[in-house]
């Protein structure tokens, strides 16, 4: 039994069969679907999917790279709809200085303004955080350890860093800070060997798996829609890291995402 803790179900490119691809994902092991949305539309959109299908949860937030159509105005908004009870996880929040952000220091500022308002609303709702971070680790860094700081010990893991791509260094002190660090099918990828070095590195303990589908889909699928039918692709990938069998990386990953609470109640 796997849980894909990040995928994005109500996007455009599962209109047309979005019921044939949970029941790929079903036939897979994949039982649980963490939905994430990035602006309120896409809240409203997953939490009326999660509602129609079984095995669905959602993540709520503002996603940093779309500033200026998402901004503080909206948070009121995002609390609201944070009390559904499908909403497991407040995000996908963080920073992004990979385009506009590199060099517009006030757009920057306000990412961090945003991503700090997500951490109060999952503070506030004890919710864990679905964190987004492209080209920003010191700031990144900076902000998360100031929170854990904030946090009672017995709160970790209080979220994780999704889609994770930095170096094993960047992965400790996630972790040190009570993060959980999620792999997608970037582990599988040829060219991923900084990636599999924090695969070897970290306690399985705070692993996780996640599709991040439409995007990243997994070798052989690369450059494909990808689905949640392929996060055993990316889990036989770690299991062959760690020298363990697919079963037990399912076990592990899943117990993982049910401790930070991430896949429901």
């Amino acid at each position: 039994m796997f849980t894909d803790t990040h995928a994005h179900l109500s996007w455009p490119a599962f209109a047309d069969d979005l019921p044939s691809v949970l029941g790929r994902a079903r036939a897979a092991g994949v039982t649980r679907i963490v939905s994430i949305a990035t602006d309120l539309d896409s809240a409203r959109a997953t939490l009326a999917l999660a509602e129609r299908h079984d095995g669905i949860n959602v993540a709520i937030g503002l996603h940093p790279g779309d500033i200026p159509d998402v901004s503080l105005a909206q948070m009121p908004e995002i609390a609201k709809l944070a009390k559904h009870p499908k909403v497991v996880a407040i995000g996908e929040t963080g920073l992004d200085y990979f385009r506009e952000a590199r060099k517009d220091h006030a757009l920057r500022q306000q990412q961090r303004d945003l991503f700090w308002a997500h951490l109060g609303l999952s503070k506030e709702r004890r919710l864990p955080v679905v964190i987004h971070s492209r080209d920003s680790d010191a700031d990144m860094l900076e902000i998360v350890e100031a929170h854990a700081e904030a946090l009672p010990k017995e709160w970790r893991p209080w979220g994780v860093m999704h889609c994770f791509t930095g170096d094993a260094a960047m992965a400790s002190r996630c972790i040190e800070a009570g993060l959980m660090i999620s792999f997608a099918g970037i582990l599988t990828f040829k060219n991923s060997a900084t990636m599999r070095d924090v695969a070897a590195k970290i306690p399985l303990d705070c692993a996780l798996l996640e599709t991040d589908a439409p995007y990243l889909a997994p070798e052989p699928h690369r450059g494909q829609r990808n689905e949640s039918s392929y996060l055993p692709l990316t889990a036989a990938v770690l299991a062959q890291i760690r020298g363990v069998s697919v079963e037990e990386i399912a076990r592990i990953t899943t117990a993982n995402a049910e401790r930070l609470q991430i896949c429901g109640r």
